[in-house]
């Protein structure tokens, strides 16, 4: 005789359970591989869970997890090549570096760290299945170790109860945590200290001193919203159900935080980061005579600099030309106070870090490092030194100046256009390393038509 629908829907519903619970093989943190019994009103499991296991009920919110950085964190072939290529050859010689290693795991293989104490000198010490930052570690996040967060100094240990922002338990797993809704959670691993004491990685302590954070817009209301930025200084999420099991009765809600968490490796979300106007008087270009242009670059919709993260790479750099049909007419930035490093090729070392084909008279945004020596370096854990950054502020509306000669034979109708770019890291750095080469990315563009004589606009 056929079980009864309910008892056949109960009988699911416990077996998704039990399947999210992680009774499949899982590295524990004891270094172990076990399958994991479930644990019943324990607050405690042997292992964390795959994220696979998240899957079950959680599809949407998986895939999203999936295509995101955060699940790559130890595939990415800079990190690794960094790590393994770089710092496990000197760590053995230099003091505090396996220390910073260990960080260095912390972050961007969390699981790793707990089993092993961010002891790792091999790859094969990481298991591919739980190798970046898991769905389970951010949600048994419980706290961090000290008086603020940063270098991977999460507290968080496997259980059954996950942590999350809704603050209405409807289901067997859900614990509201108010850390999850705040930017402290994220700052865990996008600050850092490095072992010369400086703050290499600073994006929350820039977020904390902006207005955003006197505004309470928090992290996770720019990175894990639908759109990846305010819109309008507002947060537009996702609605829906976060769970897709319709057993379990999860409820509609107006507000979910999408996982994708776009970043500086998120095209979409540095493209729509940034926005430029132009100030141009037409009754003042006047041909062999010298004009002044001036490009606001605004940063309103961000809570930290432009670039941030890895401040030892990251590059933004500003361009303004004038167009007459085919014919492109480079107008270089100039430096006020004489600096070095704000305008591309004005530095002696500016070919080494920046490349050959890098373009020069560029209005740079960047932030330059030094290793102990004083020599500029592309690697965080040398660097002892910020010894230049002009880095947009949160914020922050830049006006800036671009002064020239009006060619005699321009016009007279032609163009003014200015373009802003953005390179997670330079060719010469990829070269170093043996990683490919990454594209500029532009960020925004403005563009004016330009008829001689007409009236200031």
């Amino acid at each position: 005789m056929p079980a009864p629908p309910t008892i056949l829907r109960c009988s699911l519903l416990v077996l998704i359970m039990v399947l999210a619970a992680g009774i499949a093989p899982a590295d524990d943190i004891s270094g172990k591989t076990a399958a994991v019994p479930p644990q019943w009103g324990k607050k405690t499991v042997t292992a964390f869970e795959h994220s696979t296991s998240c899957s079950i009920c959680h599809q949407h919110i998986f895939e999203q997890h999936a295509k995101s950085m955060h699940a790559k964190s130890f595939d990415n072939l800079v990190f690794r090549k960094i790590y393994f290529d770089v710092l496990l050859k000197r760590s053995g010689q230099e003091e505090n570096l396996a220390e910073e290693m260990k960080g260095c795991i912390a972050c961007h293989s969390p699981v790793t760290f707990l089993r092993t104490g961010g002891k790792v000198s091999a790859k094969e010490q990481v298991n591919p299945e739980l190798s970046g930052v898991e769905c389970d570690l951010c949600h048994r996040i419980t706290g961090y170790k000290g008086d603020e967060p940063g270098n991977g100094n999460y507290e968080a240990v496997p259980g059954t109860q996950k942590f999350g922002p809704f603050q209405r338990e409807t289901d067997w797993h859900h614990v509201y945590s108010e850390l999850q809704t705040k930017s402290e959670v994220c700052a865990i691993c996008h600050n850092r200290v490095n072992r010369f004491g400086l703050e290499i990685i600073s994006t929350y302590s820039e977020w904390k001193a902006s207005r955003y954070a006197k505004e309470g817009i928090q992290c996770q209301d720019c990175h894990m919203n639908a759109k990846g930025f305010l819109t309008a200084g507002k947060a537009v999420f996702e609605s829906g159900r976060a769970s897709q099991n319709t057993l379990a009765g999860s409820p509609a809600r107006s507000k979910l935080y999408t996982h994708g968490f776009p970043g500086a490796h998120s095209e979409t979300q540095v493209k729509g980061a940034i926005n430029l106007y132009m100030q141009v008087d037409s009754a003042a270009l006047v041909p062999g005579e010298e004009a002044v242009i001036s490009v606001l670059v605004d940063n309103s919709k961000s809570g930290h600099k432009l670039p941030t993260g890895t401040a030892e790479l990251r590059v933004v750099y500003l361009e303004l030309y004038l167009q007459d049909g085919e014919t492109i007419i480079q107008l270089p930035a100039s430096s006020p106070n004489d600096e070095l490093y704000d305008v591309s090729g004005k530095s002696g070392a500016d070919a080494e870090f920046l490349g050959e084909h890098f373009p020069q008279g560029r209005r740079l945004y960047r932030a330059v490092c030094v290793d102990s020596g004083g020599s500029q370096t592309f690697f965080s854990h040398d660097a002892a030194k910020i010894v230049f950054d002009n880095r947009l502020q949160a914020d922050e509306v830049r006006k800036e100046f671009f002064t020239f000669s009006v060619p005699k034979d321009i016009g007279p109708e032609f163009a003014v256009v200015a373009k802003l770019y953005y390179l997670r890291y330079p060719d010469p750095f990829a070269e170093k390393i043996g990683v490919s080469r990454v594209k500029r990315v532009e960020l925004a563009e403005v563009r004016k038509e330009i008829v001689l004589g007409d009236k200031a606009e």
